[in-house]
C-alpha cells in the first residue's frame, strides 16, 4: 500500500507541477508568445488563474501523500488524508447537483436557443415586419454555426422547421457542405436532400447531453475510485507504520 501510495502521489505531485509552471509561464509570457490574446486578457487570465491554482493544490497535496507515506510522518499522512476526503465529499455534491440541474440546464440552452431560431424564422423565412428585433450579423453566424457544428437543423422536425408550402430553403448551417463564411444576403439557400442535416437541435442537444452525461459520470466515478484507493493506502501505510 504505501508503494502504491507513492507511486501516484508521485504522478500527482508531476502533475501539479506542471499545470503551475505551464501557468506561470503563460500568465506572464502569453502576450510575448500570442501577441494577439491582448484584446483578451481578461478571458485568458480567467483560464490560467486557475490553472495555476488547481496546479498548486494538486502539487502540495502530492507532496503531503508521498513524503508522509515515504517517511510515515502522521502529520503529512492527515493533511493529505482530509484534502483527499474534502475533494471526495465535494464530487459527490457535483454530481449529485448535475444529475439534479441536468434538465434545468437543457431547459435554458433551449429557451435561448428558441429566441434565437424564432426570430431568424419570422425574420428571414416567413418576412414578418413585426419582429421586435432584427438580429445582428454575430447572431446569423451563431445561428448557422450552431447547426453546422451540432449537425443538426432547426429548433425542431428537423428541416422542415424553416421550409413552407412556398419556401423550400434552408439556413446554410443546415448543409453539410457549408463553408461556414458565405452567408446569402436571404440568409436561406438550397440545399439538397442528402447534404441537409436531419435531426432537429433540440433533440441533437437532448442526445449530446445524454453521452456527455454518461461519460463525464464514468469519469468521475473512475477518479472517485482512485481516490478512496489512495485514502485506504494513507490509513494502511499510517496503520503500519504505527506497528513498526
Amino acid at each position: 500500500m504505501k508503494a502504491i501510495l507513492i507511486i501516484t502521489n508521485v504522478v500527482v505531485m508531476v502533475a501539479g507541477a506542471i499545470m503551475l509552471v505551464a501557468g506561470v509561464v503563460f500568465f506572464t509570457k502569453k502576450f510575448d508568445f500570442f501577441p494577439e490574446l491582448e484584446d483578451y486578457s481578461t478571458n485568458v487570465n480567467s483560464v490560467l488563474i486557475p490553472m495555476m491554482v488547481i496546479g498548486g493544490v494538486l502539487f502540495l497535496v502530492g507532496v503531503a501523500g508521498c513524503f508522509g507515506a515515504a517517511t510515515g510522518k502522521s502529520g503529512l499522512l492527515n493533511i493529505y488524508f482530509v484534502v483527499v476526503l474534502v475533494v471526495l465529499v465535494l464530487e459527490i455534491i457535483v454530481v449529485v447537483l448535475a444529475i439534479v440541474k441536468k434538465q434545468a440546464f437543457v431547459d435554458a440552452t433551449e429557451e435561448a436557443a428558441g429566441t434565437l431560431f424564432d426570430t431568424y424564422k419570422k425574420q428571414f423565412v416567413e418576412k414578418d415586419q413585426a419582429v421586435d428585433k432584427d438580429l445582428t450579423d454575430t447572431e446569423i453566424l451563431a445561428v448557422n454555426s450552431a447547426q453546422f457544428i451540432f449537425q443538426c437543423c432547426g429548433l425542431t422536425e428537423g428541416p422542415s422547421y424553416w421550409k413552407t408550402d412556398s419556401q423550400l430553403d434552408v439556413p446554410p448551417g443546415c448543409c453539410s457542405d457549408w463553408n461556414g463564411e458565405n452567408i446569402p444576403e436571404s440568409k436561406l439557400r438550397s440545399c439538397v436532400d442528402a447534404k441537409i442535416y436531419q435531426t432537429g437541435c433540440t433533440e441533437k442537444v437532448k442526445d449530446l447531453a445524454d453521452q456527455f452525461g454518461v461519460t463525464t459520470l464514468i469519469i468521475v466515478a473512475s477518479v472517485m475510485a482512485f481516490e478512496i484507493l489512495c485514502l485506504i493506502a494513507a490509513c494502511c501505510s499510517k496503520k503500519n507504520d504505527h506497528l513498526a
